[in-house]
């Protein structure tokens, strides 16, 4: 189960909004002899470094996607980890789907579920719903069904037809008082959502 965590986790950071793949674009067919003579951009001077965390992720997802530079899993770890310490979610995201699947640095479950915990806290719904799955699993978290269901639960609301049908899927198999904890706990974050601790 863990594998296939692991891959929901490179798909939605890969079709998050955030690192996007291109689908349907004229570069996703090019050949081997076009993909060859892309450009690729030299690294930027350190005096040339984004700043902002937007600057920062989007040269994070240069690296990662080898969109006009070269494939740097190490770099766009770095960047991102600026930019989610600066507080963007879409980063805090990104820096926990890295350590979920070891691109860039060293895999590891724990720092995959706090930097998934932040994003959450900052209501990204694949953050929500790869957290929901990290509680439901045990992965990095203790296993709780009822903190599983809270995450999936705010994670469908954004619509996401994977999050709901999650969401669908949890409440077929708990009962109907995990499930009561889980909408209680999700009141309570909705109530507190944007309260600093």
């Amino acid at each position: 189960m863990k594998r296939l965590y692991s891959v929901w986790g490179l798909g939605l950071l890969l079709s998050s909004g955030l690192i996007y793949s291109g689908c349907g674009s004229k570069e996703e067919t090019a050949t081997d002899d076009e993909a060859q003579s892309k450009i690729i951009q030299p690294d930027p001077k350190p005096e040339d470094m984004p700043v902002t965390p937007a600057g920062q992720v989007a040269l994070a997802v240069e690296y990662y996607t080898g969109s006009g530079r070269t494939v740097n899993y190490t770099k766009a770890a770095n960047l991102f980890r600026q930019a989610a310490k600066n507080g963007s979610s879409e980063a805090q995201f990104a820096l926990g789907c890295m350590y979920q699947n070891g691109h860039g640095v060293t895999q590891n479950f724990m720092e995959a579920a706090d930097w998934y915990l932040k994003s959450a806290q900052a209501d990204n719904p694949n953050a929500q719903f790869l957290l929901g799955l990290s509680y439901k699993e045990g992965s990095g978290v203790p296993r709780d069904p009822m903190e599983s269901y809270k995450w999936i639960l705010l994670a469908a609301e954004a619509g996401n037809t994977q999050h709901v049908a999650a969401r669908q899927a949890l409440e077929q198999s708990y009962t109907p008082a995990m499930i009561a904890e889980g909408r209680r706990r999700a009141d309570q974050f909705r109530m507190y959502q944007g309260v600093q601790n």
